[in-house]
């Protein structure tokens, strides 16, 4: 996302949010500073999910098969867009979850692409 879309798109209105969530057995404690450098970008915020909420909470609004975390998902949303009572539906989104249909695998320029659409 940082070499794809950050670094593609020079729109101080562009913001990230990167959650980092405990899925595998190393990701035991929040990112340290050299991971968190990986999306160095000053539009970029960087949050750590404990609890692993996130990913329960997202699955199902991105149709996710039962059981499947949302991870490794890359979602888009236009500016002004709230979260109410649950997550709002994002405008589009890719990800890195192997053979999934239900969107297609990331790809820095299509994402991208479809980000710029969504800037004023």
């Amino acid at each position: 996302m940082q070499t794809g879309v950050l670094n593609a798109i020079d729109d101080q209105g562009l913001r990230a949010y990167v959650v980092w969530v405990p899925i595998l057995t190393s990701d035991s404690s929040p990112p340290d500073e050299a991971t968190r450098a990986l999306v160095p970008d000053a539009r970029a915020m960087h949050y750590w999910d404990a609890r692993r909420a996130l990913p329960d909470l997202f699955a199902p609004l991105l149709q996710l098969p039962p059981g499947s975390p949302a991870w490794d998902v890359y979602l888009a949303y236009p500016p002004g867009v709230t979260w109410e009572q649950a997550p709002p539906a994002p405008s589009f989104w890719q990800h890195q979850l192997g053979d999934l249909a239900s969107a297609p695998p990331l790809d820095g320029a299509s994402f991208a692409a479809q980000a710029r659409e969504l800037l004023p």
